[in-house]
């Protein structure tokens, strides 16, 4: 009995040795799991831990016009990063930063003490405010570059580029449409560090470069978009409206050359700007086409063989459908007429008994082939629809107020999509902004070529439709948009909101009408009282746009004078007074002289020069209204300093300023009888003395 403690002492003794020997078993392949089995993983974690890793952004690719013109860029600024394990006295570190950089000492002490390799403190600094951070000379902060988005021509087509955001995401316009492309791929940098954020002698330093994104080649032409942007501001500014569009097409290929809309805004800094500004108009935005849409009314029914240009057409001021009477715009309506009259002359009337013969569904089935009603597909975020009547819907006055453009609804590109068909013998294209694709080494990644969609009407239907659009510019409601020695065709539209008293404009011309090279769509949002007509308002700008246009592009005249014959002679001013503003126009016009309106009342109440004054043809013929009454006394304007110049030249400059030149002499002139700069009434006669130079 005396050995049972020691045997139970040898038992404890051998159990102890046991698990102790089982431990170390354990222990031991607990770490040839570790240093063998697991070595890797743990060899990746331990790196994890000593890597610094910074994502390196790659440059946003280049957005040109046509010719090469930079319209977006990105410039290098620098980020402000900070290395939480690297900063020493965090509290130092915030304050000074705060104080810099005006940012809540909170929100940077909470960033740089976070459990993360790196954080950003504030991104794209400029050069200023990062020399500063590097002179404060903080352990743990350092610098990144980043590209930042930048648009050297600030306002210009602002809502085609649309904008990108602090990431160099596209968020907008042309930026978010063709994102994939310009974005490019993130590279970044590595660096292995110990616990003091000290660099480890020969440890890891990889550098990945970031692939840069394509560079994006539009169809725009910065110049021409410099011109209907500028014309755009002057309509905004004289006619007290609350915006506009204006858009250039190729009917050809379908390439936008120009879009504009007002309001703006500058997509440097589009975050300052109403949300409401960065809608594109041309695209979103839908309103009543008006007479703009007796185009495809008109090319509808010569397709459809319902009517011909010498069919006669009654217009006794109004017609009744169903229940309803509905007025021509000219009261006592045009008597007599044939079709092509009817669109010279804009008659409602004849374009409600076109619209019937054609019949609700042949009309809205052409309506639809010319795009109306669906979106163009343009690549552009935000395209609308438009508004077309439900077929079943459509009754006789339905189908009577569509067949001159009310009851609908249209947006600006479909409306100059649908006339570009036209333009172009019938055939629809696909309306386009991009021209191609091409890397940072210059090379092509992808080009863009017309898109046909249908053809809508045959090629004979398209060009009588011209034949009869170039009458309404050269004698009927579109004479306004005409300039001496081109073939222009076109319409203007004219809408009322209901009930409202306020007013869109529109004019939208083809040009040259034989050999279409552009078509221009001009709409001007909320006219309120007079002017209001498309021909006083719309058309004019028309005009201004397309005379630079056409002098950029060096397009030639193409009505030229025969061999022999004066191509400037003195003519008579015709008596206009009395005259509504459409016959005055039409008058001068024919006897060519251009004409400038003030006042937006439709009767002549006076013109400068007075009927009967010999000035040179071309001069300008200044018409004052009703509206304007009064002007005419108070009317007085600054002479110029004629000396030098041709009586051509210096009759145009006085006549443009509603002043008559009586030359004497050949040559240039030498003397003038008023003094420059001395005031003079509207109306008076400059008398100069001209001699052969040399």
């Amino acid at each position: 009995m005396a050995n049972l403690p020691h045997l139970k002492v040898k038992k404890r003794i051998i159990a102890l040795f046991l698990i102790f020997f089982l431990l170390i078993i354990i222990l031991g392949l607990r770490l040839f799991w570790i240093q063998v089995i697991s070595s890797e993983k743990y060899q990746e974690k331990a790196l994890d831990q000593r890597l610094r890793q910074l994502k390196v952004e790659p440059k946003r690719g280049i957005i040109y016009d046509r010719n090469g013109r930079q319209l977006a860029i990105s410039a290098s600024s620098e980020t402000l990063v900070a290395i939480p394990n690297e900063i020493e006295e965090p509290e130092k570190t915030a304050r000074k930063l705060a104080q810099v950089l005006s940012i809540d000492y909170d929100y940077i002490y909470e960033r740089i003490t976070r459990r993360a390799s790196a954080v950003y403190i504030k991104r794209k600094l400029d050069e200023t405010l990062a020399q500063q951070v590097r002179q404060l000379d903080l352990k743990g902060i350092t610098f990144t570059e980043e590209s930042k988005r930048y648009y050297p021509k600030d306002n210009l087509a602002s809502h085609l580029l649309g904008f990108a955001g602090i990431d160099s995401q596209g968020l907008d316009g042309l930026e978010l449409s063709y994102d994939k492309y310009l974005r490019g791929i993130p590279g970044k940098i590595q660096s292995e560090r110990d616990a003091r954020g000290e660099s480890i002698p020969d440890g890891i330093r990889e550098y990945v470069p970031p692939q840069n994104g394509y560079n994006v080649y539009l169809t725009i032409d910065e110049v021409i978009q410099y011109i209907i942007e500028r014309e755009l501001d002057r309509a905004v500014e004289e006619f007290n409206i609350s915006g506009g569009t204006i858009i250039v097409m190729n009917p050809k290929t379908g390439e936008i050359m120009a879009m504009a809309n007002r309001p703006d805004y500058n997509p440097n800094d589009f975050a300052n700007y109403p949300q409401k500004y960065w809608r594109n108009r041309a695209i979103s935005d839908i309103y009543e086409p008006g007479s703009t849409f007796k185009i495809i009314t008109t090319a509808s029914a010569l397709e459809d063989g319902v009517v011909n240009e010498n069919d006669v057409f009654v217009d006794p001021g109004y017609i009744k459908v169903s229940d309803r009477r509905i007025n021509c715009w000219k009261a006592g309506g045009h008597g007599r007429q044939t079709f092509a009259d009817v669109v010279k002359n804009s008659c409602n009337v004849g374009f409600v008994q076109v619209g019937m013969r054609l019949g609700k569904e042949s009309f809205y089935n052409y309506i639809n082939s010319f795009g109306f009603g669906s979106e163009t597909s343009i690549k552009l975020p935000g395209e609308a629809k438009g508004l077309l009547y439900d077929f079943d819907s459509i009754g006789p006055v339905e189908l009577a107020t569509m067949s001159f453009g009310h009851g609908i609804s249209v947006t600006p590109i479909q409306l100059i999509t649908a006339v570009s068909a036209v333009a172009n013998n019938g055939m629809l294209l696909r309306p386009r902004f991009v021209k191609e694709i091409r890397n940072a080494d210059d090379e092509l990644v992808e080009e863009f070529q017309a898109v046909p969609i249908r053809q809508v009407v045959s090629e004979e239907t398209a060009q009588r439709t011209l034949k009869l659009l170039e009458r309404v510019v050269a004698e009927g409601t579109g004479i306004s948009a005409a300039i001496e020695g081109y073939r222009i065709g076109g319409k203007t539209g004219t809408a009322e909101h209901y009930g409202a008293q306020i007013y869109d404009s529109s004019f939208i011309g083809i040009l040259p009408i034989d050999d279409p090279q552009m078509v221009i769509l001009t709409v001007l949002y909320d006219l309120k009282g007079f002017p209001y007509y498309a021909s006083q308002t719309a058309a004019p700008i028309f005009r201004n746009v397309a005379q630079d246009i056409l002098r950029y592009l060096e397009i030639p005249p193409q009505i030229i004078p025969e061999e022999g014959e004066e191509e400037k002679r003195n003519v008579t001013v015709p008596d206009v007074e009395g005259l509504t503003v459409i016959e005055a126009e039409r008058i001068l016009r024919k006897n060519k002289f251009d004409v400038k309106l003030i006042g937006g009342s439709d009767k002549i109440i006076k013109q400068i020069p007075l009927a009967g004054a010999d000035i040179l043809e071309g001069s300008t013929v200044l018409l004052l209204t009703e509206q304007a009454q009064g002007i005419e006394k108070k009317y007085y304007v600054a002479v110029p300093d004629l000396s030098g110049l041709t009586g051509e030249k210096a009759a145009n400059l006085l006549a443009e300023l509603g002043l008559v030149l009586v030359p004497s002499g050949e040559g240039v002139i030498i003397k003038q009888d008023i003094e420059p700069g001395e005031r003079v009434p509207g109306g008076s006669k400059i008398s100069v003395i001209l001699k052969e130079d040399g």
